[in-house]
Formats: structure tokens, sequence, C-alpha cells
């Protein structure tokens, strides 16, 4: 083979080869499933997740009928209202406010039933659970909704919002079929209902308390802890590179920017995102639903918990747990809430329980006082000034069994709400050592 031939055949080769690593770049697809995959955090699924209708629910539903308040805050009954408003076309909403002196003559009046929530509520969150048939729904916000159950010789039913803190009404109207409907399946049923009656606080706010002394039970639950590694999964962004650390009962989960503190000592965990943009700007509804959003990411809602308050200053959400038969649960460290503060656009700081009551072990009947005997007991308190008096309810008080901490016992008792700090009203009189729940 002459020389030129060899040059030929290894010109060819080498052609043939560029051909080849052409084509491969030009057709190279990368498995990005694989990719992709490497950087995406798994779902996380501590427990449940939660529709908004089951979140975000009244505290009390009282029914003025026949010259008596009857009342109730059990879970069923509560979502048998909500599941009948559901039905309904909500249309024509007006600002009710200039008519106030009016509208409050209206209020605990006979035929009128009140929907009763434990804070403020954006009508745009709400509009996800009723119909409203206005294009451009007005923005306002209400912790109260009215429905004037007599139609008769209306052409249309009359349903009100009303805002106990901002002092303003909005009326809006609905066919009077589905009144008439609520009406024969709910109100005329209301005397079947323990009784309640009215207490004006010094704040203007109108509270429903008992009449007869209440029986509840006692609830004593075994828990289960979560799982920390689960939840660094779901809280941090790239959780491989998280490091861990334990020191006396403490675990800390710390990166660059972030920290999750498990403190097994005092069943809390409080994830910290310092860094998010964190200024004192109005919530909207959009804190709320994001609330919300963010513990159904990781199915974070270990209990009935509700949405409580927000704090729009703070853009602080909190939401708190009920019990099975509908009373809310405190405790002074935290351990019945789940509260979350918020940046612009990222979360700031989240605290919740580190437990789930799983499995129910023991119960027992209790008689907590009456409506009237609690507001003479508080009455003879030196230290409370009715002006700083919020609100006012019976619930549960959560502590850890002295014996054995594992077990959660849930005590019946009267709390009020006093310069926005719920405290109990122990049986002996005194606001002293269960008091100052926050």
């Amino acid at each position: 083979m002459t020389y030129e031939n060899i040059k030929t055949a290894l010109l060819t080769v080498l052609v043939a080869l560029s051909g080849a690593l052409t084509w491969g770049i030009w057709t190279f697809q990368p498995n990005l499933e694989t990719m992709e995959n490497a950087d995406t955090v798994n779902e996380v699924a501590l427990s449940s997740k939660q529709e908004l209708k089951k979140v975000v629910k009244p505290h009390q539903v009282i029914y003025h009928y026949q010259g008596n308040d009857y009342g109730t805050m059990n879970n069923n009954d509560l979502d048998r209202v909500i599941n009948e408003l559901d039905k309904w076309k909500f249309y024509d909403v007006r600002n009710y406010s200039d008519r106030m002196a009016e509208f409050n003559e209206k209020v605990g009046r006979e035929g009128m039933a009140e929907i009763i929530f434990p804070d403020d509520i954006p009508v745009e969150l709400y509009q996800k659970v009723l119909n409203f048939d206005d294009k451009e729904l007005p923005r306002f916000e209400f912790d109260r909704i009215l429905i004037n159950v007599h139609t008769s010789g209306k052409q249309e039913g009359e349903v009100y919002f009303l805002s106990s803190k901002a002092k303003q009404a909005y009326i809006c109207h609905v066919n009077p079929a589905f009144i008439n409907e609520f009406n024969n399946e709910i109100y005329h049923n209301a005397d079947e209902l323990p009784q309640y009656f009215q207490h004006q606080l010094k704040n203007g706010r109108v509270v429903y308390l008992p009449e007869e002394k209440i029986e509840m039970a006692q609830y004593k639950y075994r828990t289960v802890q979560l799982d920390s590694e689960q939840l660094k999964n779901a809280l941090f962004k790239d959780p491989r590179f998280v490091q861990k650390s334990y020191s006396s009962g403490i675990e800390e989960y710390t990166d660059d920017t972030s920290k999750m503190t498990v403190n097994t000592n005092i069943n809390m965990i409080e994830y910290i995102n310092p860094l998010s943009d964190k200024e004192s700007v109005s919530a909207t509804s959009n804190a709320v639903q994001k609330s919300i959003d963010f513990v159904n990411g990781h199915s974070g809602w270990t209990g009935l918990y509700r949405f409580a308050d927000r704090d729009d200053s703070d853009r602080a959400v909190t939401f708190r747990l009920y019990s099975k038969d509908g009373y809310p649960v405190f405790n002074p460290i935290g351990m019945s809430e789940i509260k979350q503060v918020w940046g612009q656009t990222e979360i700031n700081k989240y605290t919740r329980p580190g437990f789930q009551l799983q499995l129910q072990l023991d119960t027992a009947e209790e008689t907590i006082m009456s409506g009237r005997e609690i507001l003479e007991m508080l009455g003879q308190q030196k230290d409370i000034k009715p002006e700083y008096l919020d609100d006012l309810t019976p619930g549960y008080y959560m502590r850890q069994d002295s014996d054995n901490p594992s077990l959660i016992i849930l005590e019946p008792g009267w709390f009020y709400s006093y310069n926005n700090q719920w405290n109990e009203l122990t049986t002996d009189g005194t606001g002293g050592a269960k008091s100052g729940l926050e």
C-alpha cells in the first residue's frame, strides 16, 4: 500500500468518526427525569390534607327562636349548617354600614340565625366555600353571618355579613326557597339545642353563653411523635445539605439559611427562615390561604385544627386544635396550635406540636359552670378589667400526664381572652397557674 493510499484511508476513518460524533451530539437526550428527581424533595405526608371549609369554619351557631336563644358548638351541627349554605347563591352584595343602628336592632332579634367565626375572614377567601353570583364582589371581612329566617311576604331572602371589629355590615340576597328549607330543616328544630343568653362585652362584642351547667368529657390520649426526618424533607429546600445535631432532648437541623428545632422535652417543633423578607404589611386572604396550603404541602393536619386568628401587623396566622365534640383546646406553650409567620413570599417562622393524638384511652364526665356563674366569678376578679375582656368560651386545657409524658390529658374548663391572650379561669376563681395561654 502506497503512502497516498494510507493517507486516504486515515482521512476516510476520521471523517466517519466526526460524522458519528456530530450525530451523537445532535440526537443526545439526557435522562431529565433522573436529573430532576435528584434535586426534587419527595412528597411528604405526616398525616392528612384538609379543604378550606374544614379549616375555616364557625365556632358557634345561635338561633333566636320563640323568644329564646339556642345554640351549638358541635362539629356535626356546624358542618350541617355550612353544607346547607354551600348550596345557596348569594347575589346583590351591598354595603350596609351606613345603617349600623338599624342593623344592630336586627342582631339577636326573633327569626335570626347567627353563624359566628373566631376572627375576621376576608370574603374573597370564603367565596371558595360560598357561591357569590356578583361579578365584582366588594372587598370586606366578617366574623358573623346572620340569616333572616322570616321571609314571608318577601321576594328575596336576606343574609348579612358583619365584622365586629370593623363595625361594618354587608347585606346580600338569596332565593327565598333556600331560606324556607333552612327554616324547616334546621331553624325550627332549634329548641332541641341547649339554651344560651346574650352578654355584651365592653368592646361591644356580643357573646352567647350557656344558661345551664355543661356536661363535658375529660379525655386521655396516647400520642405518637412526628417524624422529624420527614419534616426536614418537607421544610428545607435541599435536605441533602442539612446538618443534624442533638443535645439533651433537642434535635437541631440547619442549612445555610434555616433552622428546625425539635424539642422533645416540651413536644414542640419550630422552623425559622430568618432570611425571608418579613415586613409589616397588612395580611390579606392570601396569608390564610397560603398558611393552609403550606400545611397541606406536607399533609400536616394532625388533628381537628381550625383557623383561630390572624395578626396583620406580624403577618401571623394561628390554627387551634378542637376537640371532637367542638370545643377549642388551649395550652400555655402552644401545644394545641399551629402558627405561621410569613414574609412577603416565604415562610418566616413555623411552630407546631411535635406529636399527634392517636389512641383515646379514658374518658370521664365532668360538669363545668354555667355562663352566668362564670360571669359572676369574673366580676369578682380584681385584676381583670372588663374593658380588656375580648371573648369567653368553654374549652379544654391540654397537659401532659405527670406520670407518663407520652400521655396527653384534655381537661374541661372555662377560658377568657384578655387583652388578646387566652387564660383559664380556674374553679377556685383565680386565673393563676394555668393563665397566660397564648
